[in-house]
């Protein structure tokens, strides 16, 4: 199948990046020592019979790593509010889509996907240009007392950049959304500038699970054994989220995966909730998926919509590996005291 042939890039500071043009994916991302990937990636790669076989089932093929979609979700996403996860069908205009290789050099690696997209609510078309482009991230702890401890470090930048097509009145308005996929289990950190209660999407979240602090939301990932997503408005985001999780072949190493991304409080977030689709403005969210045969976390957020028919967003991902009390030390430094 085309764009199956994964890409490999090393930075100079040693980070590894393993992108797979299908499906506009970035799968792998490993420090300079290799070892386990950051992030989550579908059992079914693990061999050319298992992904043949699994290329041929029905429905939403979930690669896994860091994947772009559009919001708003019920509109491009569910056909039936009053029924969501029974009509809850992932466009194959975005996933896999049609993403192709646009350029690749010694810093850089671009994907773009052109294709049209539909309203499902409204029955409207548009043409959408997607492009993603994978850069370097410097060490924001380079210069900190952890840079010579044992943690290992790797990091990417990603500039995200949709066009739509101009259409007829009423406008059509469309936003960037950036979803990575991590391994379970582990602890969604999400720094605040006061303390903040999030919304539930779908599922319940136990009291056990989630602390609310003055700046800093926590959820222990995975002990309520059912499918759940959380979600944040820009108001009471600091722009940073992380992920927390010790590593189950190494005894005493953890890792930390911390996304920083843009906030805008007066921006036009056109995410809502499936209860409610006149409460818009949701801006980040966390997901938690454990049941059936994928099991992983997902860190996400949007970006608002651009003033023109052309949006730009930038993100970077600074992910570390070591003894627990580094990586403790490193979520401080960079999420918050909580």
């Amino acid at each position: 199948m085309a764009g199956m042939q994964p890409l490999t890039m090393a930075f100079p500071d040693g980070t590894h990046l393993l992108v797979l043009p299908f499906g506009g994916r970035l799968l792998g991302l490993f420090p300079p020592e290799s070892g386990e990937n950051f992030l989550w990636t579908n059992p079914a790669l693990a061999s050319p019979e298992s992904i043949s076989t699994w290329l041929k089932r029905d429905g939403w093929l979930n690669l896994g790593g860091d994947r772009t979609w559009l919001a708003p979700e019920i509109e491009l996403f569910i056909g039936d509010l009053a029924r969501p996860a029974e009509t809850y069908v992932v466009p194959v205009a975005l996933d896999p889509g049609n993403w192709t290789l646009a350029s690749v050099n010694d810093m850089e690696i671009c994907l773009t996907n052109t294709t049209r997209i539909r309203l499902r609510r409204s029955g409207r078309e548009i043409g959408v240009h997607l492009g993603k482009r994978f850069r370097p991230a410097a060490n924001p702890l380079r210069d900190t007392a952890l840079a010579g401890s044992e943690m290992q470090y790797a990091g990417y930048t990603l500039n995200t950049t949709l066009e739509l097509e101009p259409v007829a009145e009423p406008p059509i308005h469309l936003g960037i959304w950036n979803l990575l996929q991590l391994p379970q289990p582990g602890e969604m950190l999400i720094p605040t500038l006061s303390e903040s209660r999030p919304q539930c999407v779908f599922g319940s979240v136990s009291a056990e699970e989630l602390t609310l602090a003055p700046r800093m939301v926590r959820w222990r990932m995975g002990g309520s054994g059912s499918d759940t997503k959380i979600s944040l408005k820009a108001a009471s985001l600091t722009g940073r989220a992380g992920y927390l999780r010790r590593q189950t072949s190494a005894p005493g190493i953890c890792d930390l995966v911390v996304r920083e991304f843009a906030v805008d409080p007066a921006g036009d977030y056109v995410d809502a909730l499936w209860d409610n689709p006149e409460d818009s403005g949701w801006v980040f969210q966390a997901c938690c998926v454990c049941n059936g045969v994928d099991r992983f976390d997902e860190l996400e957020y949007h970006a608002p919509t651009g003033t023109t028919h052309v949006s730009q967003d930038e993100s970077r991902i600074w992910a570390y590996r070591g003894p627990g009390d580094s990586i403790i030390a490193a979520a401080r430094l960079l999420l918050g005291p909580n």
